[in-house]
């Protein structure tokens, strides 16, 4: 599947670390990036959303991009994970994406075989392993799988995992089928990868641990509201792919 990019005028690739209230995480989060990711793929943009932080995540951020050329700090109001990360694609300009969270909950140590990866397939779906995360967080990702395997017949493994890479084409191409303001893009990019019929995609373990420092911004009574809305996404989202194998 060919790309619609030219290597002289644009990166080749597209980092995207949505981030709310990670200013333990998120320095230490672009070097993990820098150290794994750039010295494999030197032509590369990092783009760290900013969702409406309250701590000192924006300035924090703001350090960053001045130390590294590679750093773009996109602000916005809160307004959730979900935006964070499209309004984070929106702003790149790389061939391909590699999406993450800016938590370090994944590891980027395999990113040079999966980029090998890329040689042979179009997208590459990362499945968190081993993951030990609140009962309530587990609870919602298995009913997220099962969701999505009932409404497409899809055998999505970890859907939702932050970690993802892919031609920048595939996102949009499943962005258009979403509903405005979808709260869960990355879970149904990995449904619409997997339905699709002319792209290849693969399912990789990766290395997944504790978050390294401060409590997830995750909780039951935000989850509630997250999963009553990803059903909409899902219903929404079903319509739009019926008859686009």
């Amino acid at each position: 599947m060919g790309q619609n990019w030219s290597p002289q005028n644009m990166p080749a690739l597209s980092v995207v670390l949505p981030a709310y209230n990670e200013q333990s995480n998120l320095a230490d989060a672009v070097d993990e990036v820098l150290k794994h990711v750039a010295s494999v793929v030197p032509d590369l943009e990092i783009i760290v959303v900013n969702d409406g932080s309250t701590d000192q995540t924006q300035t924090i951020l703001a350090a960053l991009a001045s130390r590294h050329p590679e750093v773009v700090a996109v602000h916005q109001a809160n307004a959730g994970h979900g935006q964070a990360l499209s309004n984070g694609v929106r702003k790149a300009t790389g061939g391909y994406l590699l999406l993450l969270d800016s938590d370090r909950q994944v590891s980027l140590e395999d990113f040079a075989v999966h980029w090998r990866m890329m040689a042979d397939c179009d997208v590459l779906l990362g499945c968190r392993w081993p993951r030990a995360d609140p009962l309530h967080r587990m609870i919602v990702s298995n009913s997220l799988r099962l969701l999505l395997a009932a409404k497409f017949g899809l055998a999505a493994k970890d859907a939702n995992a932050p970690y993802k890479l892919l031609g920048r084409q595939v996102w949009h191409e499943a962005f258009d089928r979403m509903r405005t303001g979808s709260v869960i893009p990355s879970a149904l990019l990995a449904a619409r990868a997997l339905q699709r019929t002319d792209i290849r995609v693969l399912q990789v373990s990766v290395a997944y641990r504790d978050r390294p420092h401060g409590p997830s911004s995750l909780n039951l009574r935000r989850l509630a509201s997250l999963c009553a809305k990803a059903v909409a996404d899902i219903f929404f989202f079903r319509t739009s792919s019926r008859g686009h194998a």
